[in-house]
């Protein structure tokens, strides 16, 4: 390259640098150390999808980060309204009378009676066979964005167990099966509230409810629990 090219690309240069400040006043010659410091905010607070160093690059170009160590919604923040006819049943039972029915791997499950049969229940002194809904975190403290991925698993599960299962609503924050074994009915029903997975059941034993019941009761529930925290 002669000197007068030479001298003409450089004039090119210096008059598009002034532009460039010109147009876009904010921009600096930090570059650099804004990229940096921004990354390093976002490290703060975000990881790389774990085990897929390659991830960022996914989705069509967007970047894909998992929070780290987010957790869900207490339990206890939670609202938990009772469907209507039901009532929690430590507000009205003995823990005596509850703990004959509840297993110990249920320590923090929620039980919800029939309105109209607590004088029945205190009579005969336990839950046995009564038509109850129940309220578990069976997820833990892990956080879910949705509920999609876990059905297969769910319904594998049930099936090995000699139940005859099968979804009944299936979306992204509410997951419902009805169930049966040796012709008695039960039935679950997942909901996700603000990262927390809950899981509502109940089985009628005393064959006076049906599947019909089961699933209106279910999705009512479940729907009501959304509209109390959202």
């Amino acid at each position: 390259m002669n000197n007068k090219s030479l001298l003409v690309t450089l004039a090119i240069l210096a008059c598009t640098s002034v532009q460039s400040v010109e147009q876009y006043p904010k921009l600096t010659n930090n570059y650099d150390d804004v990229v940096h410091a921004d990354m390093n905010e976002l490290r703060s607070h975000y990881q790389y999808t774990k085990g897929d160093p390659f991830a960022r690059y996914a989705n069509g170009g967007k970047l894909i980060y998992t929070p780290k160590n987010k957790t869900p919604a207490s339990l206890d923040s939670i609202n938990k309204p009772p469907l209507q006819g039901f009532v929690k049943a430590t507000d009205h039972l003995d823990m005596a009378v509850i703990n004959k029915f509840r297993h110990k791997h249920d320590a923090d499950t929620i039980y919800y009676i029939v309105k109209d049969k607590i004088a029945a229940i205190k009579s005969k002194g336990h839950l046995d066979c009564e038509y109850k809904l129940k309220l578990d975190s069976y997820h833990g403290d892990k956080y879910y964005h949705s509920l999609k991925g876990l059905k297969d698993s769910y319904l594998s599960f049930t099936s090995s167990n000699g139940y005859n299962v099968k979804p009944f609503i299936d979306e992204k924050y509410l997951q419902g099966f009805i169930k049966d074994k040796n012709g008695y009915d039960s039935g679950s029903i997942r909901v996700l509230i603000k990262g927390r997975v809950l899981t509502l059941s109940v089985f009628d034993c005393s064959q006076t409810k049906g599947k019909e019941q089961i699933v209106k009761d279910l999705t009512e529930w479940a729907e009501l629990l959304i509209e109390a925290n959202y």
